[in-house]
C-alpha cells in the first residue's frame, strides 16, 4: 500500500462524487484505505472475503483511480456513453444501476441521491453528502453501515 492521499478532515474532495451516484466518501473501504486504517482494513478484507491488498479505493475520479472491485464496469459504461453521471444518461436508472444499489444498505438511497445531485450540483451536494456522514457528537466521519462514531463512541441513527 504505497499509495497514501491526505485531505484536511473538512475539505470536499471532488473525486467522492461516484460516477454511478454514490458518494464515495461513505464507503467503508474508501475510508478505511484513505486513513491507512490496517486494522480496519483487515476486518473489511476478512468480512468481503479478499485480501488487504485488494482493498484499495482512491475514488473512481481521480487520476489514478483504484477500484477495490478492479474495474468498475458502471464507470466504462458512462464513459462510453459520454456521460459524466449515470443520472445524466436516457437509460437511468438502468440494470446495472439497480443491480449496484442493491449491492449493500448504504446505496439504497443512489438513485434519489443522483437526481439530488442534479438538483443542487457537484459542490452542495458533496457538502451535503460530508455533512450527512459525520458523527452529530464530534464531526468525525463515520462510514455506512457503522452503528457508532470510530472516534467518540456516539450511536449512530438514520445512517
Amino acid at each position: 500500500m504505497a499509495l497514501r492521499m491526505a485531505f484536511n478532515d473538512r475539505e470536499i474532495d471532488a473525486s467522492l462524487a461516484g460516477v454511478c451516484g454514490a458518494y464515495c466518501g461513505a464507503c467503508p473501504v474508501y475510508q478505511a484505505w484513505a486513513a491507512q486504517d490496517r486494522p480496519r482494513l483487515e476486518a473489511l478484507a476478512h468480512s468481503l472475503g479478499t485480501t488487504v491488498d485488494r482493498l484499495m479505493c482512491t475514488g473512481c475520479r481521480t487520476p489514478a483511480a483504484f477500484c477495490f472491485g478492479g474495474d468498475c464496469d458502471i464507470k466504462a459504461c458512462a464513459q462510453k456513453r459520454g456521460v459524466a453521471f449515470c443520472a445524466d444518461c436516457a437509460d437511468y436508472p438502468c440494470d446495472r444501476i439497480r443491480r449496484f444499489e442493491g449491492g449493500a444498505p448504504y446505496r439504497a438511497a443512489m438513485t434519489r441521491d443522483a437526481r439530488r445531485l442534479h438538483e443542487v450540483g457537484v459542490a452542495a451536494w458533496l457538502r451535503e453528502e460530508d455533512a450527512h456522514w459525520r458523527c452529530s457528537g464530534c464531526g468525525a466521519k463515520v462510514a455506512a453501515g457503522s452503528d457508532a462514531c470510530p472516534a467518540c463512541g456516539n450511536a449512530l441513527k438514520d445512517l
